[in-house]
């Protein structure tokens, strides 16, 4: 089981000190919806799907394809996209079951991979929800795949699990990334009923754009060319802000 260094440990608590009266200042009325897998934890996704693609004898996956067409969209969305524009045929010669068949082997390869540690987090991102709890904005896991717990339930963050930082997950409970946020959307306001401002977290073209699509505030993780989609802010390390910072920035008043 991952756990986080003595050294994170010892600056997250001073980190919570110093930004007691920023957090004070915070809008209790404001709720952060997170996607997962490239955000909070830098998973082998991208290498699973690859690597299904060469056993399949795919041709043409590549990162920027990865990005388009299967980063942050649900597995079956992901399997689809891949073969009706790099393995036409296959749908062809198969049928629609391919699809199922295809999402599963990369499933199995996706879980070896972890069991092989073939994954990182970002104690930045982590910091950063940290501090935002402490400061009492609900935050919500909304990663488009099912398969996040198998992390999450992994990773500690002092005593707890990093799926106990979260009010609730929706994850995977959705064909769609707009499906999933949609549901975070519910969950939003089953707890905070007057939410004023929900920021999305995403590292994703389609996840910045469902986020805007469902009327939130979309925040762009690590990558400028998602404001071409969008977002209203875009983070590249989230260690330079406070929450409130980040709030004021994309338009929410305390």
């Amino acid at each position: 089981m991952l756990k986080l260094s003595r050294r994170f440990s010892l600056a997250l608590k001073s980190s919570l000190y110093t930004t007691i009266s920023s957090n004070l200042m915070m809008p209790r009325s404001a709720a952060f919806v997170w996607d997962f897998d490239g955000v909070i934890v830098l998973t082998p996704h991208e290498d699973a799907w690859r690597l299904a693609c060469e056993h399949w004898g795919i041709r043409g996956f590549s990162h920027e394809f990865y990005s388009r067409y299967v980063s942050g969209r649900p597995r079956l969305e992901g399997a689809r996209n891949i073969l009706e524009n790099l393995a036409p045929h296959l749908l062809a010669e198969r049928g629609g079951s391919v699809v199922e068949e295809f999402a599963e082997y990369k499933t199995r390869v996706y879980l070896r991979l972890v069991e092989e540690g073939r994954y990182s987090v970002n104690w930045g991102v982590v910091s950063f929800i940290c501090k935002a709890r402490a400061g009492g904005i609900t935050q919500v896991l909304a990663s488009a795949s099912r398969n996040v717990l198998v992390l999450a339930e992994r990773v500690r963050v002092g005593g707890l699990k990093l799926a106990e930082l979260f009010d609730a997950d929706v994850s995977g409970k959705g064909s769609s990334k707009r499906e999933v946020f949609r549901r975070a959307l519910q969950e939003v306001f089953s707890r905070v009923r007057s939410a004023e401002c929900i920021v999305f977290f995403d590292d994703s073209p389609a996840g910045v754009e469902a986020a805007k699509e469902a009327g939130g505030k979309a925040v762009g993780c690590f990558d400028e060319g998602l404001a071409s989609y969008g977002a209203d802010l875009v983070v590249k390390d989230f260690s330079l802000w406070e929450p409130a910072e980040l709030l004021e920035a994309v338009g929410c008043r305390a």
